[in-house]
């Protein structure tokens, strides 16, 4: 594997890790690397330090495959995940179903800028990856609505958990260039994380780790080509998205694609802030 990583915590406890360089995917783990992710889901379910009888929400959960893996380390426990596509939602149900964990995970159809829940009710709020799609649907001001309300129903010093791609950390071209294309062209903009902190700082939540996780993986230009044009597909259908036909985002991007390949999620940030409680809130 021709990757190396460097990590450093700072003051502020993070955590960064330096991508030099990211591997092609082979045909074979093309197939299932959106499932897999290399295991990305597996090592930050593990980090949260998940206990028994944990109430968790899932925002923008997709196909669930997050919150799945959330209740394969929480045994006990409810997950709730909600999005706002029936076909992600019927999705989720599914793999849900098939894992065997219906017990625990439960799917709804919600959207994450007016949850329906009351203040205070869950333990933990997390979305792996969605503010991109929040952003794709509401902008800008959707994502930060969206955060609020995680924040309003996290219980006080509960946590918030943010897995993201800020720009400023795509370390390599390939990274750069998955980023900008997603967010110019699909309007899944990826937001800088002084913008999710501001949010926190504004509503009594105080970041108390960054991490980076890395999949050390990479699309190569056919492979791109097969996901970007399934992507406008599905923001044409699903999201009734106004895309650019795949010829002409080829010629603007495919160049560089060629030349550094894909990295569609080579890179995540994890942000995990927690909510003061009362007394806290009045000392500070």
């Amino acid at each position: 594997m021709n990757v190396r990583a460097k990590r450093k915590a700072n003051r502020n406890n993070a955590i960064s890790v330096t991508a030099v360089n990211s591997d092609y995917l082979t045909h074979e783990e093309y197939q299932t690397y959106w499932l897999k992710l290399e295991g990305l889901r597996k090592k930050i379910s593990e980090s949260l330090g998940l206990n028994a009888g944990m109430k968790i929400l899932d925002v923008g959960t997709g196909w669930g495959l997050f919150a799945i893996e959330m209740a394969k380390h929480l045994k006990q426990g409810e997950i709730v995940g909600i999005d706002i596509t029936f076909e992600d939602v019927n999705m989720a149900r599914k793999l849900a179903k098939d894992a065997r964990i219906v017990g625990i995970v439960s799917i709804l159809k919600m959207d994450a800028v007016k949850l329906s829940f009351a203040d205070n009710q869950f333990d933990l709020a997390t979305s792996f990856l969605g503010m991109r799609d929040i952003h794709m649907t509401r902008g800008k001001k959707g994502v930060r609505k969206a955060v609020e309300e995680m924040i309003r129903v996290v219980k006080p010093n509960g946590k918030i958990v943010l897995c993201v791609t800020p720009p400023e950390d795509m370390e390599t071209e390939d990274q750069r260039i998955a980023v900008k294309l997603e967010g110019k062209i699909f309007g899944a903009e990826s937001l800088p994380k002084k913008f999710y902190i501001g949010i926190f700082r504004e509503n009594s939540v105080v970041l108390r780790e960054t991490r980076a996780y890395l999949t050390n993986k990479k699309l190569t230009a056919s492979q791109a080509k097969t996901e970007l044009r399934e992507g406008i597909e599905i923001a044409r259908k699903i999201y009734g998205k106004k895309i650019p036909p795949f010829r002409e985002m080829w010629e603007k991007y495919g160049k560089n694609i060629e030349t550094f390949g894909y990295g569609m999620y080579s890179e995540i940030i994890m942000l995990t802030a927690q909510k003061l409680g009362i007394k806290r809130v009045l000392a500070a």
